[in-house]
């Protein structure tokens, strides 16, 4: 079977998985699912910093997962739920610049931190965005805008691409590619606000800020998986590589978009 192959059948499986939790299933559902995909994310990012340290690991994933667990039960994740987001956001937002400022290279204790940064946010933003069946649809629209960019931006890319946005890091993104992609997802998100009845210009803005960031996590993941000499986070999803490989845009983009859908509502 081929490389082509194996990654349309596991796109396929994973999009009828995810569209059937969270049109189907209660929101305790959706929240399990993608709580289980950050937690395969968050395992696989411990191998940035220790590879090779199964124990390490473990310890890494099971703290922050117990952790989390222990927050989503006390019920302290709804008192802190705006703070962390803002963090995330502030987070993403200064760590895509320096990306842009030098090359990167990452100490071991820096990526460990860095990792609770760009997996915490979005779990809490994914917990709040998928607390009521109602929202199903707003996160299916965030999936959408973010697909959006990331396909937008392969084909700009391809077709008129030339100049590199970011060649130390992923060289096959360019300046064109960029544009492509804030576009089409700029499209989706004011078709998605005249479904949602929605003022079409804010959810444009939303739509384009989304895109940016999700650009901001997809070079982030690969600026960590340079520095750690891996070609993809792990091997999961045949023929896509690790969990983060396929979530790095949404997992940056979740803090943002829970943020201003909350002030729009």
């Amino acid at each position: 079977m081929s490389t082509l192959t194996r990654r349309v059948i596991t796109a396929v499986v994973l999009v009828v998985i995810v569209l059937v939790t969270l049109l189907r299933l209660p929101p305790s559902a959706s929240q399990a699912l993608f709580s289980g995909f950050l937690l395969i994310g968050l395992w696989e990012w411990s191998g940035f910093f220790a590879s090779g340290q199964i124990l390490l690991r473990i310890f890494y994933t099971s703290t922050l997962a117990a952790v989390g667990v222990w927050a989503l039960v006390s019920g302290v994740i709804g008192s802190y739920t705006y703070p962390v987001l803002w963090v995330g956001l502030i987070w993403w937002l200064l760590f895509g610049i320096s990306l842009f400022l030098r090359t990167p290279e990452f100490p071991r204790w820096f990526t460990l931190l860095a990792g609770i940064f760009c997996i915490a946010p979005a779990w809490i933003a994914l917990q709040s965005l998928l607390g009521d069946p109602l929202d199903a649809a707003l996160f299916i629209w965030l999936i959408a805008m973010v697909a959006a960019a990331d396909i937008g931006a392969y084909f700009a890319g391809k077709r008129w691409g030339s100049r590199k946005l970011a060649p130390q890091l992923s060289p096959g993104k360019t300046v064109e590619g960029l544009l492509g992609g804030l576009f089409c997802s700029a499209v989706i998100g004011a078709a998605g606000a005249a479904l949602g009845g929605y003022h079409p210009v804010w959810f444009v803005v939303l739509a384009s800020l989304v895109a940016i960031v999700s650009v901001i996590g997809d070079l982030s993941v690969s600026a960590f998986k340079r520095n750690a000499g891996l070609k993809d986070s792990g091997s999961v999803l045949p023929g896509h590589g690790g969990v983060l490989d396929r979530i790095d845009g949404l997992i940056a983009a979740a803090p943002i978009y829970s943020l201003i859908v909350s002030m729009l509502a």
